[in-house]
């Protein structure tokens, strides 16, 4: 087994409980999506399939998670939460390298 990389993509989720969050934020994303719902696919089928997210699906993962935190259930809040501050770290630190 490979270790991972820290200068790489995040790996989506640590626990099932954020995959279910994760998941959850991007499909209410897509439905919300008044354009094309096409990019939501992709970091979906990542999420689905265990692999990491390219650059753009953490893009699409954060926002979604912030519109979907705002309303989300109760059991969901924490682990979105967690989810949230790995992909705000990701995302600086992109921005940093960039």
């Amino acid at each position: 087994m490979t270790p991972p990389t820290t200068d790489g993509p995040p790996a989506p989720t640590t626990s099932r409980e954020e995959a279910w969050v994760a998941h959850a934020a991007l499909l209410d994303a897509a439905r919300s999506a008044t354009d094309d719902e096409a990019p939501y696919h992709r970091p979906i089928e990542s999420l689905e399939r265990g692999a990491a997210l390219d650059d753009e699906g953490v893009a699409l993962l954060r926002d979604a998670l912030v519109d979907y935190l705002g309303d989300a259930p109760v059991r969901d809040r924490a682990p979105g939460r967690a989810l949230l501050r790995r992909t705000d770290e990701a995302t600086d630190r992109r921005s940093r390298r960039a």
